[in-house]
């Protein structure tokens, strides 16, 4: 995957969107810790995925 394709900039958004639904969790309270850690967690996922698509294709 190149930089620039299609696939690539639908993974960043994806992942820009889970990151800011992150900081929103985490600043909503205490209540929300488990929301922060998987949405979190998702959006680190897609993030190497991505680097991993890009060294390898």
């Amino acid at each position: 995957m190149m930089r620039g394709s299609k696939l690539d900039e639908i993974l960043t958004l994806l992942f820009m969107l889970l990151a800011i639904g992150t900081v929103v969790c985490f600043f909503l309270g205490a209540a929300y810790r488990t929301e922060v850690l998987v949405v979190g967690g998702i959006a680190v996922a897609i993030r190497i995925v991505q680097y991993i698509l890009r060294y390898f294709y």
